[in-house]
């Protein structure tokens, strides 16, 4: 889960707060390092659905008509994997496609006049299809598998961890709330969305431990990773939405761009 958490984290925040050289006009470098994102993150959050127990005894033969819990839990997560796939290829192709017709229109003004269709081109490829459709595809896709993995592991009991583990644990915590946060600040109407998410998410967390308490006190709430993928984005949840309100009490609704943060 901390290599899960890094890596989204590091493929996501790179090419925001950096300027990393072209491969050719056609072919940006934010475009090159995007394109190996999915081909590591993927199988990061594959190889956290395949520790779940219900996955390898395949939990109930009858879960959902003639599917089993197995079954559902890989349907559902091979959805929010294609959605997530889908999001960053379509990120991807947009924005390597609007520069050279980002440069042709500063290059020739008059015809952007005379053919305002070369304006409306490469908003869409930007505002519609690079920032909107493709930024709320693969949020929603990680979203998915994530909710998906809540399901998998609400009955599972860990733990106790050994130091080691508890201290990357809470790293990978860490980074998932920043995470959370950051995607919230940079997307468009991210912040109301962020802050709607970290709380229902955070508290559907709760609920599932404590109506759900596997012999534990409390469901485990206040234990070290007992109940450890319930309480890690719990945890998360709660360090995204205490970054999403400083945030507000500093700029607002703004998101990083409007607000002016480099």
């Amino acid at each position: 889960m901390l290599g899960a958490s890094f890596f989204i984290l590091l493929m996501t925040v790179i090419p925001v707060v950096t300027d990393l050289p072209n491969v050719t006009p056609w072919f940006p470098g934010d475009a090159l390092w995007r394109l190996f994102d999915p081909l590591i993150t993927l199988p990061l959050n594959l190889f956290i659905i395949t520790r779940a127990d219900i996955m390898t005894n395949g939990g109930r033969s009858h879960y959902w008509g003639a599917l089993s819990e197995r079954s559902v839990t890989w349907l559902l997560w091979s959805l929010g994997a294609g959605i997530y796939v889908q999001g960053h290829g379509i990120h991807l192709a947009a924005a390597m496609f609007k520069h050279p017709i980002q440069d042709f229109n500063t290059a020739h003004p008059e015809l952007v006049a005379q053919y305002p269709v070369l304006e409306e081109m490469y908003s869409n490829m930007r505002n519609l299809w690079e920032h909107d459709i493709a930024h709320y595809m693969y949020a929603a896709g990680a979203m998915i598998m994530s909710w998906v993995q809540l399901f998998a592991f609400r009955n599972q009991l860990h733990g106790p961890l050994p130091r080691a583990t508890t201290i990357v644990w809470c790293i990978g915590i860490v980074f998932y709330g920043a995470l959370l946060a950051g995607v919230a600040i940079e997307f468009p109407a991210g912040l109301i969305v962020g802050l709607v998410y970290t709380i229902v998410i955070g508290s559907i967390c709760t609920a599932m431990m404590l109506f759900n308490q596997k012999g534990l006190s409390r469901g485990g709430l206040f234990t070290m990773g007992r109940r450890m993928v319930l309480q890690f984005y719990l945890g998360a949840c709660i360090i995204g939405l205490v970054i999403i309100i400083i945030w507000l009490g500093i700029y607002g609704f703004k998101n990083r761009n409007a607000a002016g943060v480099a």
